[in-house]
């Protein structure tokens, strides 16, 4: 019981992780920045 509570609670930070990683505009994990378009630009 207690190996499969450590392993759900592994799984569950590690998703946290790629999740946090790739929000934002800039998502350094996949290595994926969107285009801005032109209209937001000052």
């Amino acid at each position: 019981m207690k190996n499969k509570r450590y392993l759900l609670n592994l799984v569950a930070v590690l998703s946290l992780a790629v999740a946090n990683a790739s929000t934002g505009t800039n998502s350094w994990l996949f290595f994926y920045q969107p285009k801005m378009p032109k209209s937001l630009r000052k």
